[in-house]
């Protein structure tokens, strides 16, 4: 939501409501093509920046190195005369993540773009990403953690959030604990080196829940929380809190 009340979101397209006297009215900011560079399958939401550009991802599209496309992440800016799609990334380099997930991107106080991809890295499993505006409106991009798999986590379909001291924090919808490969919860540090530091805070059993794939949420006192899509007493899934 921007600061008039206007609500914005994707469906195959990336769209906007705005209220009106008799209730809202749509507009179709951009409708993807899925070729010829641009993104298809904006599954994620969107975020906005104080100039009210929306930023997202789209699970194929863009590089066609993966089949169908390996993802894009976009910025809608606006114009006089309606939206202009900017593609700030494709993925699908030889080491770059691949099929951006349900997760919405998150931007920090330098406008700087986070994000996380299903696939792709090191061994496949996954990526957690940064991309900076550099010289001449490019963006580059940085590979702040390539997912290994098995008790590491795989597939971070999920975006993160970012504490004040810029600590990273998500989850994997899979892998863990070697007994069930429910999912779990990590944090990213940053070190002085430019390098991040991975930590478990948490492996799913089961239990307690399986298969996180939506964005945390934090308070002001550091407790995280989310849901899990399966798992729990009756195995449909739980909403938990992860306290420090």
């Amino acid at each position: 939501m921007d600061n008039a009340g206007n609500l914005f979101g994707t469906a195959h397209v990336a769209f906007e409501l705005s209220p009106c006297t008799d209730g809202w009215k749509e507009t179709v900011l951009h409708d993807f093509a899925g070729q010829h560079g641009d993104g298809e399958g904006p599954f994620a939401g969107v975020i906005l920046d104080t100039a009210g550009n929306v930023y997202g991802t789209t699970e194929m599209g863009g590089n066609p190195r993966c089949g169908g496309g390996c993802g894009t992440v976009y910025q809608l800016q606006p114009t006089s005369g309606g939206w202009k799609e900017h593609i700030l990334h494709d993925f699908g380099a030889i080491g770059d993540g691949a099929v951006p997930g349900v997760g919405a991107l998150i931007l920090d106080s330098a406008g700087n773009l986070y994000g996380t991809t299903g696939g792709g890295g090191t061994t496949g499993n996954g990526t957690v990403f940064k991309l900076t505006l550099g010289a001449s409106s490019r963006w580059k991009e940085t590979i702040l953690h390539s997912f290994t798999g098995g008790a590491n986590g795989i597939e971070p379909t999920a975006g993160v959030v970012m504490d004040k001291a810029d600590n990273l924090y998500g989850t994997t919808s899979a892998g863990g604990t070697n007994s069930c490969g429910c999912g779990l919860i990590y944090k990213l540090a940053p070190a002085s080196n430019g390098k991040w530091t991975y930590t478990v805070l948490h492996r799913f059993a089961g239990f307690d829940g399986a298969g996180p794939n939506a964005n945390l949420i934090m308070d002001s006192k550091g407790n995280l929380y989310g849901t899990t899509t399966t798992g729990g007493a009756g195995g449909y899934g739980v909403a938990f809190e992860l306290t420090p």
